[in-house]
């Protein structure tokens, strides 16, 4: 087995950071996004585009759940680590609180226009799938300035979004630290002659998946172009199936591990 620092620095060459380019903040995400709408994204880390597809050799056989090209399932627990935030009620919330529970964690931010809505209708409808497995959705923050518990509270009952959805804050520290753990691009992006508060955040767009020991075993990007080798092509949505089918494959690995 690789040591903890090596495998954690070829995983972190696998993760494609995939940045949003917002022309506007949204206060209301829009239901039903397509490609054709989602912004253009900035590519933070071209290595990694190859390795999201190598997933074939990621099966182990027997009745392992078949994982989709873009799931992680190699090497994947080198990402991740404990996390100290606060929720939406302002409650501190640390890993120790899913102890028992596998969980699906999301990096985004409120304001996001497209990429952020997008990633949860379609983790909502993955989770809806008839046998899959039953796991806490979880969105984390990574613009605390302007996401309050108040905004969290009322982002994460948006219509859509997965039931039971948990929206995590905190100080900017606690943020940069939770997303550092789960090596998560995110930079704020000033927008000329726009008031201090209405800004960009660009930021990497994948779904984890932890086990009830909060242990990653897969993550999948929630967007990807439609033609892979053509860096213009336009951006589509990860399929539903496919996310269920990574959370399955995880889980099912980390069970037989």
């Amino acid at each position: 087995m690789r040591p903890l620092c090596d495998r954690a620095a070829l995983i972190a060459e696998r993760l494609m950071a995939l940045a949003a380019g917002m022309a506007e903040p949204v206060e209301k995400p829009r239901r039903r996004l397509t490609g054709a709408v989602v912004p253009a994204l900035a590519v933070a880390g071209i290595a990694a585009i190859g390795a999201m597809w190598l997933v074939g050799a990621n099966g182990i056989g027997g009745k392992q759940a078949a994982a989709p090209r873009d799931c992680i399932l190699e090497n994947i627990d080198a990402v991740g680590g404990p996390i100290d935030l606060v929720d939406a009620n302002g409650a501190r919330v640390t890993q120790a609180d899913f102890a028992g529970d596998p969980a699906v964690l999301y990096f985004g931010f409120t304001h996001c226009p497209d990429m952020c809505p997008t990633s949860m209708y379609a983790l909502a409808e993955a989770l809806a799938q008839p046998g899959g497995y039953d796991v806490q959705p979880i969105l984390v923050t990574v613009d605390p300035e302007r996401d309050t518990t108040e905004r969290m509270r009322e982002y994460t009952q948006t219509q859509g979004f997965p039931p039971g959805l948990v929206g995590l804050t905190g100080s900017r520290t606690q943020v940069a630290a939770a997303a550092s753990a789960f090596q998560v691009y995110h930079q704020k992006v000033e927008i000329p002659g726009a008031p201090a508060d209405v800004y960009n955040v660009d930021h990497s767009s994948l779904l984890y998946v932890v086990d009830g020991n909060w242990r990653t075993v897969a993550a999948i990007q929630t967007m990807r172009r439609q033609n892979p080798m053509d860096p213009r092509s336009a951006m589509a949505p990860a399929a539903p199936a496919d996310i269920a089918a990574c959370i399955a494959a995880g889980l099912e690995r980390a069970d037989r591990s």
